[in-house]
């Protein structure tokens, strides 16, 4: 029924090493217009291993923590996200770079491996500020950081030698402070199962928050209808339950919690659709269950939505 996240992260290990070297290889021109350049034996696998070593080393000094982006149902590494020179003291601080195989481009991965990261580095490590450097012109890559709550600081001028030239960089970044924390906060943690579907492990729900719970949403539109089909009654119930959330303010970046019971077996595909939509890719934490029968015999969805207004 339900469809597996696309990507995961996870730290880069010894036994990364010929796929690091694939992936390197396979995007040599496309990665070196955005980075320093590297010499050949960065790519060989003996280069790779001594890559990997090194951030093993420095990840246990708390210097540099390097995650490898990989394809849910292959297993394939598509991308690399770290999190460096961490700065403890009176800083709390890092600098984040990424990159993503060219193939895979385009599809949200980067932004999902970005958000993943920035948690980690926040809920984990307990940092206070990440920092990121784009050339100007990389339009792409500053929407990503955008999209992961990075802010715009201004440009550092020539501060540092990419592809042989010294660049330009917007620098952005995002603060682990009050209107961060004030957000509820959805976490796959490492070392357990990716989620089977769209939904999170973990919600974290900060304590001055307000609780709004509704129940009993069912597939009736505004004019009194209910459709014969499945697919149509769970659109129509998350249409109804986006309507009582605006209500009140709250979006659906609010929802702790979404039960969904079912009657009869929805599409696959067109289920996922319609539940993307709805969550617009903060997937909350939700239950899915098959029951025998509802309120009326009419009805076959039935939703329950707890939220957090702040």
């Amino acid at each position: 029924m339900e469809k597996m996240q696309e990507i995961f992260i996870r730290q880069l290990e010894l036994s990364d090493a010929e796929d690091l070297l694939k992936l390197e290889v396979e995007n040599r021109d496309f990665f070196q217009l955005y980075s320093p350049l590297k010499d050949e034996k960065f790519y060989t696998i003996d280069g790779q291993v001594e890559r990997i070593e090194k951030n093993v080393l420095l990840t246990k000094q708390d210097s540099v923590y390097s995650f490898g982006i990989f394809l849910t149902d292959s297993k394939q590494l598509i991308g690399n996200v770290t999190l460096s020179e961490v700065a403890r003291g009176n800083y709390q601080s890092c600098w984040i770079g990424y990159y993503l195989d060219r193939k895979h481009n385009g599809k949200g991965y980067m932004t999902k491996a970005v958000k993943l990261v920035v948690d980690y580095g926040f809920n984990e490590l307990k940092l206070h500020r990440i920092e990121a450097g784009v050339m100007p012109h990389n339009i792409r890559s500053i929407k990503v950081l955008e999209k992961a709550g990075f802010h715009k600081e201004g440009i550092a001028i020539e501060n540092v030698k990419i592809n042989g030239r010294w660049e330009n960089h917007q620098t952005l970044a995002i603060v682990n402070n009050e209107e961060y924390n004030s957000k509820v906060i959805r976490k796959n943690p490492l070392g357990i199962a990716l989620p089977m579907g769209e939904y999170t492990h973990l919600t974290i729900v900060p304590s001055e928050a307000e609780l709004i719970v509704s129940s009993g949403q069912v597939g009736i539109d505004i004019e009194g209808n209910i459709p014969d089909s499945v697919e149509k009654q769970f659109q129509i119930a998350l249409e109804n339950t986006i309507t009582l959330l605006n209500s009140e303010n709250i979006n659906t970046d609010g929802i702790i919690k979404v039960n969904i019971w079912l009657t009869e077996t929805v599409d696959k595909e067109v289920f996922v659709d319609i539940y993307k939509k709805f969550h617009n890719g903060s997937s909350p934490s939700m239950t899915l269950a098959y029951v025998s029968a509802l309120g009326t015999p009419d009805l076959k969805v039935e939703l329950e939505v707890w939220a957090a207004r702040l």
